[in-house]
């Protein structure tokens, strides 16, 4: 057995981690119009590298309503994401100073 689950894991490959830097534009625990069940952080970023090359504002699936303890819109914050499969997962969240 854990042969099988060895080999399942080695098949799925590992789970592509982006990081970004952005401003947080809104914070919707579920339900939202976005999504029932998922929280949902909508963030103004810049480029992500081996991601996305331009400045977007997106909303993001985050991993729990707790990785928005604190936060406002207007924030700057660094952000984790995780390539899961159907979705960019935000992972980690850090609250950076604002610009001086």
């Amino acid at each position: 057995m854990v042969l099988v689950v060895s080999l399942a894991l080695i098949a799925a490959g590992p789970t592509a981690t982006y990081h970004g830097t952005g401003t947080v534009l809104a914070l919707l625990p579920p339900p939202s119009d976005l999504h029932a069940t998922r929280p949902v952080i909508v963030i103004e970023h810049e480029p992500i590298r081996g991601l996305m090359v331009e400045r977007m504002t997106m909303p993001f699936i985050a991993a729990s309503t707790t990785l928005f303890n604190g936060l406002h819109p207007g924030d700057r914050i660094s952000f984790d994401l995780e390539d899961t499969p159907g979705a960019l997962l935000v992972v980690t969240i850090e609250r950076l100073a604002p610009p001086r």
